[in-house]
This record gives C-alpha cells, sequence and structure tokens, in this order.
C-alpha cells in the first residue's frame, strides 16, 4: 500500500539517490526535484570543481530520476537564491560579518520555498539527503544528530520551523557514508561513486574573496591595529578579513597574530591567540525547536555550537525574547557574528534552538593560563 507522494529534493549527489530509492522501497509515490538556485559560472568540461548545482549536477539528478523510473522536475529559484543567501553574503561581509549561505539556503530555499511548492501541488510531505534525524520531545519537533558525526548536518537545519520538521524525513540520519554508497550500489545507482560536493556552490573556486570582487563592492581599506589601538599595518579592505583568522593577514609581529574584530571604519583588530578566546556572546534571529516558546528569562546550562565543525561547549546561557546571552563556561575562542549557534542540552543530540552570532556582543577578554585550543576552521564559512 502506498505511503502517499513525497517530493525528494534531488541535487544530482549520492545521498539524496539513495534518499529516493529507500523512500520509494518503502512504498513512497516519490517526484524528484532539483532546486536550479543559480547560472552556474564554470566551463561544464572543467571536472576539477566539486561545488554542487551544476548543470552536470542537474544532468546527474535526472538520470538517478530515470534509473528509479520517478517523475522529476527542475525548479527555478535562482531570483529567491540572490535575494536570500548571495545578497546576503556579500552585506554580511561589508559589514563585517562572517555569513553562513548552507544555512540560509536550507531554511529559506531547500526547505521554505520547497515547502510552497509541495503546498501548491498539494504535497505534504518532503524528504532531503542530510545526514541528520527527526525527534519529538515534549510536543515539539526537533533536528537532532545524525549517527555518523562526521557526516552531521543538524547545525545547518537550526532555521526549520515546526511545520517543516513535522512534514520532513531524512532517512540518513541512521547510516554513515559508507552505508549510503553501498546501498547505491546495490540500487544500480549511475551517481554511486560520485565525489561530494565541498565548496559553497556559488564559490566553486573557494575563493570567497574572488567572488566579492566579481560583484564589484566597494572595498573598505583601514588599518590594523592591536586592542591598545596601535596602528601596526594596513590593508586594502577589511571584507577580505574574518574573525580568528590568523594566516593571510600581510602583518609581521613578534607573534602570530588573530583577528578580534572588524569595525564599521575599516579598522581591523589584530591580536594574540590568548585575546581571541570569548567572555560573552549574544545570538539574536532566534529560531526555537525542543525549546518552548513560553519559556524564557532564566539562566540554563546547555552546550552551544559556534561553527559547523566545533565541538559544542557547556555554557550559561539566559533567554530574552528572540535573543540569547551566552556565557561559555568551557574555552571557545574566534567566535564570529554573522555566524550561526545553536543550542543543545547538556546530555541531549537535538537542538533547542538556532540563530545568529549578533555584531557588537562578542566579549573578548585575555587570560594567560587559558589552554590553545587546536581548531583549523575558525573563521571559515563552510558547506556541509
Amino acid at each position: 500500500m502506498s505511503k502517499g507522494k513525497i517530493i525528494v529534493a534531488m541535487s544530482g549527489g549520492v545521498d539524496s539517490a539513495v534518499t529516493a530509492g529507500l523512500l520509494m522501497e518503502e512504498g513512497y509515490e516519490v517526484i524528484g526535484v532539483n532546486l536550479r538556485t543559480w547560472e552556474y559560472e564554470v566551463p561544464a568540461c572543467d571536472t576539477t570543481k566539486k561545488s554542487c548545482c551544476s548543470p552536470e549536477d542537474i544532468r546527474d539528478a535526472r538520470d538517478v530520476g530515470l534509473s528509479l523510473n520517478i517523475p522529476f522536475y527542475v525548479i527555478k529559484m535562482e531570483k529567491l537564491f540572490q535575494e536570500k543567501v548571495i545578497d546576503r553574503f556579500v552585506s554580511d561581509y561589508k559589514e563585517g560579518k562572517t555569513p553562513n549561505p548552507c544555512v540560509e539556503c536550507n531554511t529559506f530555499v531547500k526547505f521554505g520555498a520547497l515547502f510552497d511548492k509541495a503546498s501548491a501541488l498539494g504535497i505534504d510531505k518532503i524528504a532531503t539527503g542530510h545526514y541528520a534525524r527527526i525527534v519529538e520531545v515534549d510536543g515539539r519537533y526537533a533536528v537532532a544528530n545524525a549517527e555518523d558525526m562526521n557526516k552531521n548536518q543538524a547545525y545547518y537545519l537550526y532555521g526549520l520551523s515546526q511545520e517543516n520538521l513535522k512534514n520532513t524525513v531524512f532517512p540518513l540520519g541512521g547510516m554513515t557514508k559508507p552505508e549510503v554508497r553501498e546501498i547505491a550500489r546495490r540500487m544500480g545507482l549511475p551517481v554511486a561513486e560520485k565525489a561530494e560536493s565541498q565548496e559553497i556552490c556559488f564559490i566553486p573556486e573557494n575563493d570567497y574573496r574572488k567572488f566579492l570582487a566579481k560583484k564589484n563592492i566597494d572595498f573598505t581599506p583601514g588599518a590594523f591595529t592591536l586592542q591598545n589601538g596601535q596602528v601596526i599595518g594596513h590593508h586594502t579592505g577589511k571584507e577580505n578579513f574574518t574573525i580568528g583568522q590568523r594566516k593571510g593577514l600581510g602583518v609581521s609581529w613578534k607573534s602570530p597574530l588573530y583577528v578580534i574584530s572588524i569595525q564599521d571604519d575599516g579598522t581591523v583588530v589584530l591580536g594574540e591567540e590568548k585575546q581571541t578566546f570569548v567572555e560573552s556572546f549574544i545570538v539574536e534571529d532566534l529560531n526555537l525547536q525542543a525549546w518552548a516558546p513560553a519559556l524564557g528569562k532564566e539562566e540554563t546550562e546547555c552546550r552551544v555550537q559556534v561553527r559547523y565543525r566545533s565541538k559544542p561547549i557547556r555554557a550559561k546561557v539566559v533567554r530574552e525574547g528572540d535573543l540569547v546571552r551566552v556565557f561559555p563556561i568551557e574555552e571557545v575562542k574566534g567566535v564570529a557574528p554573522g555566524q550561526s549557534a545553536v543550542f543543545y542540552p547538556v546530555n541531549e543530540t537535538y537542538l533547542l534552538a538556532g540563530g545568529i552570532i549578533r555584531k557588537g556582543s562578542v566579549v573578548t577578554y585575555e587570560r594567560s593560563d587559558l589552554t590553545v585550543l587546536e581548531d583549523s576552521n575558525v573563521g571559515a564559512s563552510v558547506s556541509p
């Protein structure tokens, strides 16, 4: 007996292909769709680029649809993607923030707009190849970590609404990547051995500075200073830097320097590593998942994750409306305004909520007794 219709967002990769195949085996009537989000600029013959949403990816998704004998459609969403993702990406760098385009894409395009399209067709459910799970906690839905923490993508999914979560299926949440590839081989899918996407889709060269230059934005030159105001150099644009960045500063100093803050006038404040540790910060634009809307203004201990590849750290938090004040208990450094922060209960793996780190709210301090933490992703904008 059919479980009804379900739309599967098919990117052309192995994960979404297996998602479609598994749901067919479960009895769903699967309809495959590919979301065309932007005009891909890399020549079709260039096979060295590992970015999603290219013409080759669309053809791969279509070929999977043919292999599974399911309907397949391409939905044009360039205008929405430009507005919600690319324009936000550019404006965040202009404002001295570090954007997180994959969060915006998931929230507004892959789920928000796709659900609108599905509803127009009378279809309630959608599915994607994300590595995450959905759980119900005290009557509310929440994204939970995947079984395979090397692939876990819960961080990128905090923006989903309760209605989204109620009607979304993540078949890969309990699987590892090798298991998914083995299923693809069993199903005879043409993308079983396809390499993974590793870059932001609209920046296939993985160089956001070149992308910003192509947009002909007005870069804001300024001075490099220390926290005491001492000028130690100059740069050609604050948009070229992110909080926590160490390499590529072009400044010689007696010890390695890191970006501490980026000011509106172009000033980029630098400091030693011990000066990048954070005492407190604010998260705004909060989207609640397992957290009940009625709760607030009481201090709570939870875990907070401030970058995709970082480990959640324990913190005291206070909810105030649609923002959270965060006071880390464990050490955390390089907290970047514009990036997302997600919250977990102390001993659970589901999301309480998530939001954006507010510019101007990050308070750093110097402590000589702090243990230096190794984190190669500080200041990086990464995609799943």
